[in-house]
């Protein structure tokens, strides 16, 4: 009985020591106060989940400055000077990410996944020097197969091929599957494994959907390599957003892809070979590329998209597949809408996979109707297109999500686009898509079952976990 009494006074002394460092970080008061009470009443598992889940990231770079520096210093000389007047958003990102602005960028939009597969392809398939591929998932399926054939015949070419997929998303992938490639000489690596080993960083995870092929061209946006964005879910489409690139800022993408093979393959790889002269494009976009992850000073996706709403003086249109915003994104969406901004938010109206992350979005509309904010349901199968257009002005497409994972526990990456074409483009997509949904109202959404409204209160306490 001492024994036991000596190890649960340990126990608690270790969880009031944690509660301490709690109260010293820099958290919002509301996270601050969950860690502590865990930690007082449930100590055991209060240390364990903070061991796992509650360690500052900023703390633990994932690649040195130094080596950093090293990778921009092949974008900075590419960098367009002057046009810090264009946009607030420009010089923003440029300090809080080291983003740079370049001109000369072209881009292709695809909004199926058919029409991106076929070119990536035939652009795999061109590749003289090497291929980097980085996505949250590829499934093995007939799709992940006719990837991974076309890889492994690369490589035989004398082709370089580099491969990141996320070790959770991939989880129930056969471990065959990867091993085959591996095995056709293809360098592959499981981002962030769970096991054997749990770390602090076991909560983070490659949400990124990066391809450069020859330093040249890439690809980038909210497809994963799978069969379902293929066929489609329950009748209807997989609706997504995907671009293809050329010009400067491809060098960016090359940046992200090393900097997290530097973390997966604990491979340091920064030759000029990989940053060749870039293609020019008679469309001359200017573009910024902003790559985030746990370990950033800022969270930059949040600043850049809250920027980007208080930015906008005419209309404001936003894709997402989940709809869980930081309190900055909610309060501005409810400013610009209250300021007579035309703010409509579009998300699917049956969730992917479980129903825990659709009900907490659903926590969030009526409020967001309360200030003016339109609101659709997209009906016509899936929408996993993450976009946003303002303006005429500004395009953002990427794999961030509007949701605390993606906003600060993932690591993404954005393109955003300063083009009147770009974002008119962008636009039209969006109101092809409303064709497509229903709209809600703020009679008929207050009128819904009191069950519906226990569910969306209790999935939103869980948000921060999803």
């Amino acid at each position: 009985m001492e024994i036991q009494f000596w190890i649960k006074l340990v126990i608690l002394l270790f969880a009031l020591n944690l509660s301490v460092v709690v109260m010293m970080q820099r958290r919002r008061p509301s996270d601050a106060w969950a860690w502590i009470l865990v930690l007082v009443f449930v100590p055991v598992m209060g240390i364990l989940l903070y061991y796992l889940f509650g360690f500052p990231a900023k703390d633990r770079p994932l690649i040195s400055d130094e080596r950093l520096q090293i990778l921009k210093s092949y974008t900075a000389p590419l960098c367009t000077e002057g046009e810090d007047g264009v946009n607030p958003l420009i010089p923003l990102l440029q300090r809080v990410n080291q983003s740079y602005p370049t001109r000369g960028n072209g881009i292709e939009f695809y909004t199926a996944f058919a029409d991106m597969f076929q070119a990536l392809k035939a652009d795999i398939q061109a590749a003289r020097h090497h291929i980097h591929l980085e996505f949250f998932q590829i499934e093995s399926d007939p799709v992940g197969d006719e990837l991974s054939d076309l890889l492994i015949n690369k490589v035989k070419e004398g082709v370089e091929v580099r491969v990141i997929y996320d070790a959770a998303a991939c989880w129930l992938v056969p471990r065959s599957f990867y091993r085959r490639m591996q095995n056709g000489g293809v360098q592959i690596k499981a981002f962030n494994p769970i096991f054997p080993i749990l770390s602090p960083f076991s909560n983070y995870r490659d949400h990124r959907k990066v391809v450069v092929i020859d330093g040249k061209i890439g690809f980038t946006g909210g497809m994963n390599i799978a069969e379902r964005y293929l066929l489609g879910v329950r009748g209807g489409i997989w609706r997504d957003t995907h671009i293809r690139m050329i010009g400067p800022s491809v060098s960016e993408l090359q940046t992200a892809f090393l900097s997290d093979w530097q973390f997966t393959r604990k491979e340091w790889i920064h030759d000029d070979v990989y940053y060749p002269v870039p293609l020019r494009s008679d469309q001359n976009l200017l573009i910024q590329m902003i790559s985030s992850n746990p370990t950033d000073s800022w969270r930059v996706m949040d600043l850049s998209i809250s920027q980007t709403i208080f930015s906008s003086r005419r209309y404001l249109y936003l894709q997402s597949p989940y709809f869980l915003p930081s309190e900055s994104i909610r309060v501005s969406l409810h400013a610009a809408a209250l300021s007579g901004v035309d703010v409509r938010v579009m998300i699917p109206t049956q969730p992917d996979k479980g129903h825990i992350t659709i009900n907490a979005s659903r926590w969030y509309v009526e409020q967001m109707l309360q200030a003016g904010v339109r609101f659709y349901f997209y009906d016509n199968g899936y929408m996993h297109s993450k976009t946003i257009v303002s303006d005429d002005q500004i395009t953002s497409i990427g794999s961030v999500n509007i949701d605390s994972r993606s906003l600060s526990q993932a690591f993404e990456i954005d393109a955003f686009i300063y083009d009147r074409e770009v974002a008119l483009h962008q636009k039209r997509l969006f109101l092809d898509d409303i064709k497509f949904c229903h709209e809600l109202d703020l009679k008929t959404w207050l009128q819904r079952p009191r069950w519906d409204r226990v569910k969306e209160s209790f999935c939103h306490l869980l948000a921060p976990l999803l």
